[in-house]
């Protein structure tokens, strides 16, 4: 053999010996490279329940968080979060807009889980049911009292969806008995049955809504709330009372707070300067007391001077200028944007009475006292927007053509703003407001929100990127701006799927059903 084939095999087994000890190597780093579905980059990871912050890469896998470090990873997705913020995906447990033109806002504004606690929903498997497969975001409910009595004594069916379904306007015709007729202990077990049912199929709570219905008799609140125990749930109210002088919001809230007490189950307070107003302060110093005496209450807010509701709500009713401080001109029809008269409002008493309206009765003070409260979360409210006349919101609908509150488009990138404006609170309180705190509320009786509302390794990846310095709500009370979304929160991850990307929503189905841990 010549010396040069020689050489030549010596090499090529030389070869072959080196590519056999680094192959390993090779493909651990490249096993290495695939370690992450999505990767995170450089930005300011702020956990509101360790207190967490610090820039560092979060590696996200399976839909989970799985690697917090500031060491570099790399995934089959990589997303550069410099000079922005990676918070928890923001947690609404106030959100009426359950239509996918709304979860579209929703998203923008950062919210991974728009939830109806207030109103509630009925029947709950018909709600789940309308999602299941095609949520962008994830979705739940609590069971409502006011519409299982709907279903009761006025024989309608709410159809899951009872903002959309048009159950409240036919019920008009026999008097609308779920809201007019007096407490009746005959009543009682029927109403009992129907709201058990809806727990039994994964209600998150029990909705009470009584300041839509203030005939309802205590006694049926206290009934019901017996329900709660039975199934190891929390309640919620929008209290009696809508009012700053007696019978005032102040009122309702101690009814509420006693029944929840003497059930010993949970209670959400919803939008306490709304139902307060000048008692704001006095509200929740009472929510303070009932909490330092070990009660398992929390209140919250949305950052706007002006409420959403209809011309027939008991509080609108003529008085409604000593009750809440306000006069005719004070509403705006939510369609038109146009101030009503007195003369207008009587019209629509009698002729349009489920007219939409905007009520400017709230105060800047009113806002900051719950801004700054501690363990007060916030809750946007959220209405369905009217499109063309009726609530047809869809994938297709155009940004600004919705009209309504604001609030279903920026109250999260509102609160936000505000911050950096004010410095009001920190920044990692504004987020746990957003985030933990409702998490936390319901994480004993909801399970699946033990690991939501959080940053950390071994947590849902439900996670919102925003820029700190630019974040901020669109959307306003005129009438093209009601329905535009928020801006500086370019990437939003619902149970780690990316539903945001570069500020564009993206058509998947991420949301997963929240229900009780019953189910």
């Amino acid at each position: 053999m010549h010396i040069r084939a020689q050489f030549h095999l010596v090499f090529k087994a030389l070869v072959v010996a080196w590519l056999g000890l680094i192959s390993v190597p090779l493909l651990t780093a490249h096993a290495f490279a695939e370690a992450y579905d999505i990767v995170i980059m450089n930005g300011r990871v702020m956990d509101p329940e360790t207190g967490y912050d610090a820039v560092a890469n979060v590696g996200i896998k399976d839909g989970v968080v799985t690697s917090i470090t500031t060491k570099s990873i790399k995934g089959a997705r990589n997303i550069d979060a410099t000079g922005h913020v990676v918070a928890p995906g923001f947690i609404d447990l106030h959100s009426h807009g359950q239509d996918d033109f709304a979860f579209r806002l929703y998203a923008r504004d950062g919210v991974t889980t728009p939830m109806d606690l207030e109103v509630g929903q009925y029947p709950i498997d018909q709600f789940y049911k309308y999602w299941e497969g095609k949520a962008l975001l994830n979705y739940g409910a609590t069971v409502s009292h006011a519409f299982a009595r709907l279903k009761v004594l006025d024989g309608q069916n709410p159809g899951g969806r009872v903002l959309y379904e048009g159950s409240v306007t036919r019920a008009m015709d026999d008097g609308q008995q779920w809201k007019t007729k007096l407490y009746d202990p005959k009543d009682e077990p029927k109403i009992l049955a129907a709201v058990e049912e809806g727990l039994k199929q994964g209600g998150i709570g029990i909705g009470f809504p009584i300041g839509y219905y203030t005939v309802v008799g205590s006694p049926e609140i206290m009934a019901v709330t017996g329900l709660a125990k039975k199934y190891n749930v929390p309640i919620t109210s929008h209290v009696r009372y809508l009012s700053q002088i007696p019978p005032s919001g102040f009122m309702g809230m101690t009814e509420m707070l006693t029944i929840a007490r003497e059930n010993d189950v949970p209670l959400l307070l919803h939008h306490i300067p709304s139902l307060c107003l000048g008692l704001t302060k006095e509200c929740l110093d009472l929510i303070d007391a009932a909490r330092s005496k070990g009660q398992k209450v929390v209140g919250e807010f949305y950052p706007y001077k002006y409420a959403g509701t209809y011309v027939d709500a008991d509080y609108n009713k003529p008085g409604f200028e000593d009750r809440l401080g306000i006069k005719a001109s004070d509403y705006k029809v939510t369609e038109t944007g146009k101030a009503l008269t007195d003369k207008e409002f009587d019209r629509l008493r009698k002729e349009a009475p489920d007219t939409q309206l905007l009520m400017y009765s709230m105060k800047d003070e009113y806002i900051k006292e719950a801004l700054t409260r501690p363990g007060v979360i916030i809750g946007s409210d959220a209405m369905p927007y009217i499109v063309d006349g009726g609530l047809n919101g869809d994938w297709d609908t155009q940004f600004g053509k919705g009209n309504g509150h604001a609030r279903g488009a920026g109250a999260h990138a509102r609160i936000l703003r505000m911050v950096r404006e004010t410095k009001a609170i920190p920044l990692m309180e504004a987020i746990s407001k957003m985030t933990y705190g409702p998490a936390q509320f319901l994480e004993e009786h909801v399970p699946q929100m033990k690991k939501r509302g959080r940053i950390q390794e071994g947590a849902v990846a439900d996670i919102t990127v925003f820029d700190p310095n630019s974040v901020t709500d669109n959307a306003g009370p005129e009438i093209g701006k009601n329905s535009l979304p928020s801006t500086g929160i370019p990437y939003v991850i619902v149970n780690g799927k990316v539903v945001v990307d570069d500020s564009k929503v993206q058509r998947v189905a991420a949301g997963v059903a929240i229900r009780n841990k019953g189910q």
